[in-house]
């Protein structure tokens, strides 16, 4: 009997209303959206004004559209009345939010959204334009009957016969302008006649008889409207009057006021009232701003607008430079340069032109070549002669050129760098880009794509301080000299710079370990250096923090390789902590430096700013993490996170199971979420650790999360949304209920994609490619850590996959690699390139060193998909390149036939879930149709692992066949 009481209770709970009422409920000064059955509907706070039944909203200031079943409606945000009911295709609510345009099939209505009331007319078409100061916004309706309104409803231009339309003319009053200035107007065309109405007043400013508006779609601007009347095209200017008469088969705008111009004679051009070349030519251009062109049957005429002048030669000429020609003379033929309105400046003697245009060549009679100069050289006559040239780098910045058994260097940006001689040898340097030129007396030289040369071997002086300056090179290494008496006050280091930020240090990098110099050149580091954290890409090679004027930093003695917190202070390195350390890293909440220091247990201390001074605050923390916009840490002992202070004061005694910061928004502090460790419910903690509910929600979210179109901030909007199995509702920032509704009233439908669709299975290969240790095990324990730096992880597994001992590192690596010949020895590798892990991946894959040169193993690696498309400064600040080497080996291992037969699909579980798992899955869910990325909230925790449990059971079972056809497409 009971059951059937508590069954048939459940029964009228379902199928009532979603409203559930709540203790504290809000009068809201606008309605606020709520979720029951993962639809949409709206409350003030005290009831629901709406039923949930919107797919989709979109808020303005005083109204909302909302989607419905794919039609759109519009509701009031203070009352939430429907203002029109969820009947439309389409609906544009232009700002400030007083007119609402309508669409229904293939009409437009306009909505005052004031009274109600829909226009009695529809329209073919319904437009907002950006008009003018004086009316920013204006709404057009056109149709056979066109009106014009502002944003507020006025109506600026009544309902008219035609087609009105806004057109965008040029101010011609302003030629020399950089940017032209634009000015709108309302056109209207209708029984063969156009009027153009003032951008202000919106009275006609003209109207002009048969003539019909040829509109200017995406042209360039022009000041002038092009008209047809009498089948002949022609163009008025603002006042109404022509400026073209009529007459010309037709007219097509150009760049820079040019105007094409079509006869019946032929081609011509026009601007600025002024017929630049009569329509008679076969064809006209305009290859230049001050230059145009006329073309006839067998010549090309180029006209300098400034000089006028002009330079007529055969069919093909070109223009250089914007005011060379390059072509043959009319009569004999032959080829030469002559300037516009100047003289020849290469003589028209030369048979024939060869090349491109970035290698422009002159051939003479006797079949000699010379390089027309490109257009940042002086133009004259090549006085350097030669047979052949051959591109350096793939490109035509630089050119190697042979005469005979002479070798000579060309550059396109300075000319002949080395005019052609005998036993002269040039390559191109893939690694580093450079040209190399070797003379005959054996000296070498490196140039750069511009033709510059550079000098690594020079000692180049660069200064640091009033009293310091650097000195050297990356092959020698650099010194640190006194710049008075030029004498070198330090020994030789790899890299010396100057820390800013009020630091006033002297850095130089040695090694593993750096020496700091004061600016006035006295060594800091005597017994106490600066040790390296290892290479990344968000960090530099070391770092500091200044907490009450005082400068910290880590600390290593030359005979210990344990870390400590050292602080510089009056010159002096004084250690802080005890050496006892691997690591020290410095971080930051919104307001405050901290350190953590890390033990080799992988525990850390924290060290926090205390009356000035750094202290040790929290001993052996599991974890320790930071949100960009709080002053408070969250920090993990155990398996218990708490919140902290930046100076290591604990503010909550909840050892919790997990924290995570909610944003309020704009303006409005924000507060804390945190999970019971037994129950994994979510409770609300104040920004200062104070318990303001108990951990008795799903899961809690800012509202903004789960409700990004709440961007307009209202005072009175909750500022976290809180959720559980049957309920939603909001929280203020003290933690308090303010409503709450049914989250669900009928079990929802939970569906998946096939394992086997296209979206899935891009997925699937997405993370094969990018993390494959996430599906797949290997015959050996490969592994993929977290919070272990990509250098450690990938030399890690590498050493597993040379058979080395499981302890062994980055060095054991690199000497295993060399000794077996895999890689090439090289004294200076302190990481390794790209042409070490192309070597590597041909070894594995064929077995076989690879003896190719660079150039061949590149060509090699590039046809298997290897290189890595890097580019831009940006993306070489944040590479994290032995993450990169890392996916690029286990793609290889994935490639390989001894990989391929070791690989086998790793069996995923709910409770072992990685992120990358749990998001692959997560997006084969559908519930009631929808995709899991399109819903506003995940399903309740009862929902969502049962249907995970279901998918990881399918995925299992397929998983040995999915991996066996990407294996085999890998093949193709």
């Amino acid at each position: 009997m009971k059951k059937q009481i508590f069954t048939a209770f459940t029964a009228v709970l379902l199928g009532a209303s979603a409203w559930m009422p709540t203790a504290q409920a809000a009068n809201f000064t606008s309605i606020q959206p709520y979720i029951t059955d993962y639809k949409f509907g709206f409350t003030n706070g005290t009831k629901l004004v709406t039923q949930p039944v919107y797919d989709e909203f979109t808020i303005h200031t005083a109204w909302t559209v909302v989607t419905k079943a794919g039609k759109k409606g519009i509701l009031d945000n203070k009352t939430g009345k429907e203002i029109t009911p969820a009947i439309w295709d389409q609906i544009e609510v232009p700002s400030p939010g007083k007119i609402a345009i309508v669409q229904k099939g293939g009409w437009f209505q306009y909505l005052d959204l004031g009274t109600g009331k829909l226009s009695a007319t529809k329209f073919a078409g319904g437009h907002t334009y950006y008009f003018s100061p004086a009316h920013e916004m204006v709404i057009l309706m056109v149709g056979q009957t066109s009106m014009l309104l502002d944003s507020s409803g006025k109506v600026l231009i009544p309902p008219t016969a035609g087609k009105l339309s806004v057109v965008q003319l040029a101010d011609t009053s302003q030629p020399n302008k950089d940017e032209t200035k634009t000015t709108r107007y309302v056109l209207r065309s209708a029984s063969k006649q156009i009027t153009l109405y003032d951008p202000v007043t919106f009275t006609p400013k003209f109207t002009l008889k048969n003539a019909e508006w040829i509109p200017n779609e995406g042209g360039p601007d022009t000041a002038y409207l092009k008209v047809r009347s009498g089948g002949k095209e022609g163009l008025v200017d603002v006042s109404g009057k022509y400026a073209l008469a009529p007459q010309y088969n037709a007219l097509y705008f150009w760049n820079n006021g040019y105007v094409r111009v079509e006869g019946p004679k032929g081609v011509g051009l026009w601007k600025d009232g002024k017929m630049m070349a009569e329509p008679q030519y076969a064809d006209v251009g305009i290859p230049s701003t001050d230059t145009f062109s006329t073309m006839a049957k067998d010549s090309i005429t180029y006209h300098s607008v400034s000089k006028g002048a002009s330079v007529t030669l055969k069919k093909g000429a070109e223009l250089l430079d914007g005011r060379y020609v390059l072509g043959q003379d009319v009569k004999t033929g032959l080829y030469g340069v002559v300037e516009l309105g100047g003289e020849a400046v290469i003589p028209f003697v030369y048979p024939r032109v060869e090349g491109p245009p970035a290698a422009r060549l002159l051939v003479r009679a006797d079949g000699k070549k010379g390089l027309i100069p490109s257009w940042e050289q002086k133009m004259a006559e090549p006085t350097v002669w030669f047979d052949s040239l051959t591109t350096l780098g793939g490109s035509y910045s630089m050119l190697a050129i042979q005469d005979g058994k002479k070798i000579g260097l060309y550059s396109e940006t300075r000319g002949i760098l080395l005019e052609p001689e005998e036993n002269t040898v040039i390559t191109y340097d893939q690694k580093t880009g450079r040209v190399i030129v070797k003379s005959a007396d054996g000296k070498t030289t490196a140039y750069g794509f511009d033709g510059n040369v550079i000098h690594d071997t020079a000692e180049m002086e660069r200064a640091l301080t009033d009293h310091l300056a650097v000195t050297g090179n990356p092959e020698t290494g650099y010194v640190l000299i006194d710049r008075e008496t030029k004498g070198p006050i330090s020994k030789t280091y790899r890299s010396i710079y100057m820390e800013g930020d009020g630091k006033n240090l002297i850095v130089a990098l040695d090694g593993k370990v750096a020496d700091l110099y004061s600016p006035d050149g006295e060594l800091l580091t005597k017994e106490i250096q600066v040790p390296l954290v290892e290479p990344s890409s968000n960090q530099p090679p070391l770092s500091f923090a200044t907490v009450g004027g005082v400068v910290y930093t880590a600390g290593v003695k030359a005979d210990s390789d344990k870390w400590a917190l050292i602080s510089i202070k009056d010159g002096q390195l004084q250690p802080v902590s005890e050496f006892a350390y691997v690591n020290v890293t410095p971080r930051n909440t919104s307001k405050s430096y901290f350190f953590t220091l890390g033990r080799p247990d992988g525990t850390s201390d924290v060290w926090g700013g205390v009356n000035g001074e750094m202290k040790q605050q929290v001993e052996r923390a599991t974890s320790v993490q930071t949100v960009e916009s709080m002053d408070r840490v969250f920090i993990q002992k155990g398996t218990g996170w708490d919140v902290y202070s930046p100076d290591g004061q604990m503010q909550s005694n909840g050892s919790y199971g997990s924290l995570k910061y909610l944003d309020a928004g704009d303006g409005k502090p924000g507060a804390i979420a945190y999970q019971d460790g037994k129950s994994g419910m979510w409770g609300l903690l104040s920004i200062d650790g104070k318990q303001l509910t108990e951990a008795k929600f799903d899961n809690l979210y800012p509202t903004r999360q789960v409700f990004p179109q709440l961007w307009l901030e209202t005072s009175s909007q909750a500022s976290f949304v809180f959720m559980t199995k049957q309920r939603l509702g909001y929280l203020d920032q003290n933690g308090q209920e303010t409503f709450q509704t049914a989250l669900l009233t009928k079990k929802p439908t939970i569906t998946n994609r096939p394992l086997a669709s296209t979206q899935t299975l891009v997925s699937y290969s997405d993370i094969l490619r990018q993390d494959p240790l996430e599906l797949v095990a290997f015959d050996k324990p490969y592994s993929w850590p977290e919070g272990v730096s990509s250098e450690k992880r990938f030399f890690a597994n590498l050493a597993l996959h040379l058979n080395l001992p499981k302890e062994a590192g980055k060095e054991e690596v690199l000497e295993e690699l060399i000794g077996k010949g895999i890689i090439k020895q090289d004294d200076s590798r302190t990481d390794l390139s790209d042409e070490d892990m192309f070597a590597l991946c041909y070894y594995m894959e064929t077995g076989q060193i690879s003896q190719m040169t660079y150039a061949s193993l590149l060509e090699w690696a590039y046809k298997r998909g290897l290189v890595i498309q890097r580019g831009g400064h940006n993306y070489y600040q944040s590479m994290d390149l032995y993450h990169e080497y890392h996916q690029m080996f286990f793609r290889e291992m994935l490639r390989t036939p001894a990989g391929k037969k070791a690989a086998q699909p790793k069996k995923l579980s709910l409770a072992t879930l990685s992120t990358a798992q749990k998001n692959m899955l997560e997006s084969m869910i559908l519930v009631n149709g929808k995709a899991w990325d399109q819903l506003p909230l995940p399903l309740p925790k009862e929902e969502w692992t049962g249907a995970m449990n279901a998918l990881i059971d399918q995925y299992n079972k397929q998983a040995p066949q999915m991996l066996a056809n990407y294996l085999k497409q890998q093949q193709q």
